[in-house]
């Protein structure tokens, strides 16, 4: 008789990270955007030092922004490299490893 199939916890465990990242890639975007806004609509602050601080201001926030994408690849790519289901024996396996116990 074949084993019964169960959830892997290393895909589990992959999913909620991928959505903890979009969660807080979220909340980065959401926090630097009023700041940008403000500042390119110059009401705020004029003149060429606040030119260089929005210029820096967007640069960071497209850095960010291709971290998010570079570690949302890696946690995608992983997460293809583990099936969704495994055996029960392979899942049991799995989380002695992971808690230290193999």
């Amino acid at each position: 008789m074949a084993e019964r199939m169960v959830p892997n916890p290393r895909h589990v465990e992959l999913k909620a990270l991928l959505a903890e990242v979009a969660e807080r890639a979220r909340e980065a975007r959401d926090a630097y955007r009023p700041a940008a806004e403000a500042m390119g609509s110059g009401k705020v602050w004029t003149g060429p030092t606040a030119r260089r601080w929005r210029d820096e201001l967007e640069d960071r926030h497209r850095r960010l922004a291709a971290a998010t994408r570079q570690v949302t690849a890696a946690i995608e790519a992983e997460l293809r490299r583990h099936p969704e289901l495994v055996t029960e024996s392979e899942a049991d396996a799995i989380r002695r490893q992971r808690s230290g116990r193999l």
